[in-house]
């Protein structure tokens, strides 16, 4: 379920400048472009909106990722992986799991804030903003 402010072609998506890569295990598959969280056995899976309180964000793929692969997430700076976002505005997680935008689910929970329409600054916010 991709939104509007996604970039379509993940070819394009790519951390910028000084962004801070981790690279994790993946156990469910992985979108490049979209939230991901820390599950309870310490692999990533997708975030989601709904689930703030065990869903907290911790950054943002860069490329997909199988189950039980690995792969790179940029944790904290600028990465290509928006169009047409609003500058300025914080980015959620999706009520689904995956995918991002400008309102995200209940839970409220930031993934980063836009710093172009095509730039993510990723700076996880913990807390529950509900």
């Amino acid at each position: 379920m991709a939104n509007l402010i996604e970039v379509t072609d993940t070819t394009k998506i790519k951390p910028l400048g000084d962004a801070k890569v981790r690279r994790y295990t993946a156990s469910a598959a992985i979108t490049a472009g979209w939230p991901v969280y820390i599950y309870s056995d310490g692999t990533i899976r997708l975030a989601s909106g709904t689930a703030a309180a065990s869903n907290r964000v911790i950054g943002v793929a860069i490329t997909a990722i199988a189950s039980g692969a690995r792969g790179d997430v940029v944790i904290k700076g600028p990465i290509l992986c928006l169009t047409g976002a609003t500058p300025g505005s914080r980015l959620l997680p999706m009520n689904s799991a995956g995918g991002m935008d400008h309102t995200g689910g209940t839970k409220k929970t930031t993934v980063g804030v836009a710093e172009t329409a095509e730039i993510l600054f990723v700076r996880p916010r913990m807390g529950d903003l509900s």
